[in-house]
């Protein structure tokens, strides 16, 4: 098994380190992805009475902070709740939503509490302990304990069995050059990406790309997921480079 160290977020207006999983965007049908939204949006838990996702103004620590929230529908980039929600809009439109934790982050399942021998993180010259956040074959987990040669896991999502609200105000439905833009920062990371340029040729729009902070090994691999993705959200012809 494959366990590296999760990477690390500075937490807004705190010095202390938090974590953030970025999803990771596969293609899917066609018919699933329908649209693309800006939005302005915090997401709360009432669990705990924290807001820990917000690119909303507040006085308050936030856990997560984004400048610009964008939204494509059918990939799994917001809840299916808020997605449906999102369609009902006007430009300017805004709403609240409570979800409960099935519809949020899950109902906590005993499953996912998995054990994990420490030779393997040994292995990756890691060296567990408890509250450590691990990435295991793709899966993002925290460490509950560290016993001899065992380390116990858990891959639940922290909000788990946790009460949500959430707050979207729809700012904008892009179309032409400005929905390619916000289809590239959808799916690259803001720090892996220099710039761009866009072109129109003919019945196609060449998307030129370059990339910062990536091995030249990793370059295609970005190109991949950004050709594969948009042939399932356009319906024109666009060609990463």
């Amino acid at each position: 098994m494959v366990v590296k160290k999760q990477e690390k977020k500075k937490e807004v207006k705190e010095n202390k380190s938090t974590e953030k999983t970025r999803k990771t965007l596969t293609p899917i049908s066609k018919k699933e992805i329908k649209n693309i939204y800006v939005v302005d949006y915090y997401i709360k838990d009432l669990t705990v009475g924290k807001v820990i996702e917000s690119n909303v103004k507040s006085n308050n620590p936030l856990l997560f902070f984004n400048s610009e929230k964008v939204v494509l529908e059918g990939v799994g980039s917001a809840f299916r709740k808020t997605e449906e929600k999102l369609k009902t809009l006007k430009v300017g439109e805004d709403f609240y939503l409570v979800l409960e934790p099935k519809d949020a982050y899950g109902i906590r399942k005993a499953e996912l509490l998995r054990v994990i021998a420490a030779s393997d993180f040994r292995d990756n010259k890691i060296n567990p302990f408890i509250g450590l956040q691990v990435n295991a074959d793709g899966r993002i987990g925290t460490v509950k304990s560290v016993t001899g040669g065992r380390v116990l896991v858990d891959f639940n999502s922290p909000f788990a069995n946790h009460k949500i609200e959430v707050y979207y105000k729809l700012k904008s439905i892009p179309i032409g050059k400005e929905k390619v833009e916000r289809f590239i920062s959808a799916i690259l990371p803001k720090e892996k990406l220099k710039d761009y340029s866009i072109e129109k040729k003919d019945k196609d729009t060449v998307v030129k790309i370059n990339f910062a902070n990536l091995r030249k090994e990793e370059e295609p691999i970005y190109l991949g997921l950004l050709k594969a993705t948009c042939k399932y959200y356009f319906e024109e012809s666009i060609l990463f480079q």
